[in-house]
């Protein structure tokens, strides 16, 4: 068979949001000048949202071909949108291994993760793929994240490890909720690139392995990082590319929840990747973090915060994760919808005593 080893394998997931998807897919035909193809992995999404999806693709005459992660093309239409629905909703790390498994099935020479909350500029990619070609020890590259609301402002442009591992609160990324200028330019190593918009050589992701399946929201992207270090590979960020995230529809769609999981998967990331010292420092910082908030509880800006961090820690501790989150995340998500920024500690003691535990 011939082989579409000069191909790029976008790979494209969506649940239940088909406005932000179609906004994406837009933006991602305006790569032209890199060989491509789109493979839009369906999270099993509720049909409605996949219909819409279709009658835009059919309205601008782009064929669909359903595919399973398994299956074999002859040979690869870039004109054409390859859709897999997945059984269930994986979550972010492992919904993307069937596109991933497509991809390398296929032999595609490189892979785009590009989240469906992402607008992608005209030939990003192209460049991104120039970089990977001219450096065959770079594993994985991004570009600068900047926000969608906020365009001039960076949201990711590389991160250390150690923040991550050390529970902050605030963006880890040490270069992060910055103005852009031309102080940052070029290209830079990072300790790991970002889940949202990356492209990896399929060569080195075949070697490190596909997305941990212990991690469902969040900080898979670090895990997977690591270990495509580990086999041999380096990371970077080109600061001269850029690409525009809608992050403030991501964490307001469910504010509470998207805390409760960042903390959860932070613990996830320091038992998966930290050291001893680094777990003695995380899981330390994290139990102060709780009784702080508890003890300052008389305040909405930390009583609406801690029914997340004590969920997170106790089920990091029973080891309610992955799997759990993938059999349980409506009732999840309906639990923490009660929850707002102005949530008082007498309105979380109803919630505790008289709603169905989590």
């Amino acid at each position: 068979m011939k082989t579409n080893s000069n191909l790029l394998g976008i790979v494209v997931l969506f649940w239940n949001d088909s406005d932000k998807t179609i906004q994406c897919l837009n933006s991602l035909f305006d790569q032209k000048k890199q060989a491509s193809s789109i493979i839009l992995v369906d999270n099993d999404s509720d049909e409605t949202y996949s219909k819409k999806i279709f009658n835009y693709l059919e309205k601008k005459k782009i064929g669909i071909v359903k595919i399973q992660k398994n299956s074999l093309i002859k040979k690869i239409n870039s004109k054409k949108i390859y859709y897999l629905k997945n059984k269930i909703n994986y979550g972010c790390g492992l919904g993307h291994n069937s596109g991933y498994l497509f991809c390398l099935k296929n032999n595609f020479r490189y892979i785009a993760r590009i989240d469906n909350d992402m607008i992608v500029p005209k030939n990003l990619l192209f460049h991104l793929v120039q970089r990977l070609k001219s450096n065959k020890i770079l594993a994985a590259i991004s570009p600068k994240v900047m926000f969608l609301d906020n365009p001039k402002t960076i949201w990711f442009g590389g991160t250390k490890i150690g923040n991550n591992l050390k529970l902050q609160r605030e963006c880890s990324n040490h270069i992060c909720k910055k103005r852009d200028s031309s102080e940052f330019k070029g290209l830079i190593k990072t300790d790991a690139v970002v889940g949202c918009a990356s492209v990896m050589r399929s060569e080195f992701l075949k070697k490190a392995g596909l997305s941990d399946p212990d991690f469902f929201y969040g900080e898979e992207d670090i895990e997977l990082s690591q270990r495509l270090k580990k086999v041999g590979g380096s990371l970077a960020v080109d600061l001269n590319q850029k690409i525009y995230h809608s992050v403030s529809y991501t964490v307001n769609n469910n504010w509470a929840k998207t805390i409760y999981y960042n903390y959860k998967y932070r613990l996830v990331l320091i038992k998966k990747i930290g050291s001893s010292s680094d777990k003695i420092f995380g899981y330390s910082i994290f139990v102060i973090k709780l009784l702080l908030m508890t003890c300052l509880s008389f305040r909405t800006k930390y009583s609406s915060k801690i029914i997340q961090i004590f969920y997170a820690g106790l089920h990091f501790l029973q080891k309610k994760y992955g799997s759990f989150d993938r059999k349980n995340y409506r009732s999840i998500d309906n639990y923490f919808s009660k929850i707002n920024k102005n949530t008082s500690i007498i309105y979380l003691n109803i919630l505790i005593n008289n709603e169905k535990k989590i």
